[in-house]
């Protein structure tokens, strides 16, 4: 699914919406504009997932997409009277938190912009041609990080990074000969640690592969997952 669809299915929806009204104020129709708004809304948050999954098949983006597209069918059920679900208890915890960590993402960090990188319903793509790895911050809120580690140069011996993952997918690709040490949480995402996963409602990590005291090169990761995957691999 090109990325371009989305765009092009929000504006047809918008049209779609203007005709409806339009065809109501001069009595021709008399179909309800806020439940069909209701019924729509649910089903492009599914389209989103589908949108993860189809364009960015890693283990991280799927788990986003997933989540993405369970949770508008669960709205889109609720809206049109298939079944009842109380959800006022996860929408007054869940967006709040939401909220407050996209804050301190973008404001607790004293690093220079240029050591942290921003997904915000976009991506952040290192993979491709050889780069620095530098101490500091990767967040990706509905949006995709992905970060070849084999083509970096590390800055220093030992390399620090928080990821952070959003309603969004971070990926790592990491070589054989460095050290890592990792320790992550997740809320209704997902994280996978080569190999070794969290998830669930609320899930706890923490890894160490290799021997950081004859390493070269040593990654300390930092990992927190709300709603999205976060994905370490060799």
């Amino acid at each position: 699914m090109p990325k371009s669809n989305g765009r092009y299915l929000v504006g047809l929806v918008i049209i779609a919406a203007g005709i409806i009204a339009l065809l109501n104020n001069f009595g021709v129709t008399s179909i309800s504009l806020g439940y069909l708004i209701n019924l729509v809304w649910p089903l492009l948050l599914a389209m989103a997932g589908i949108n993860f999954i189809i364009n960015r098949r890693d283990t991280a983006s799927m788990v986003t997409g997933g989540i993405l597209i369970g949770l508008g069918l669960i709205f889109l059920g609720r809206n049109a009277g298939l079944f009842d679900i109380n959800m006022n208890y996860i929408w007054r915890g869940l967006w709040p938190v939401i909220i407050i960590l996209v804050g301190i993402s973008l404001l607790s960090k004293k690093q220079p912009n240029d050591k942290g990188h921003l997904a915000m319903m976009g991506s952040v793509e290192k993979n491709r041609e050889d780069w620095r790895l530098e101490s500091g911050q990767y967040s990706a809120i509905m949006g995709a990080v992905e970060l070849d580690i084999r083509r970096a140069s590390f800055a220093e011996r030992e390399v620090s990074l928080v990821l952070n993952a959003i309603m969004g997918g971070i990926t790592l690709i990491v070589p054989e000969d460095i050290a890592i040490s990792c320790k992550g949480t997740s809320i209704m995402g997902g994280i996978d640690i080569l190999g070794k996963g969290s998830g669930g409602i609320i899930g706890n990590i923490s890894i160490q592969s290799g021997d950081g005291e004859t390493a070269s090169k040593i990654l300390n990761l930092d990992c927190t997952c709300i709603m999205g995957g976060i994905e370490i691999k060799r």
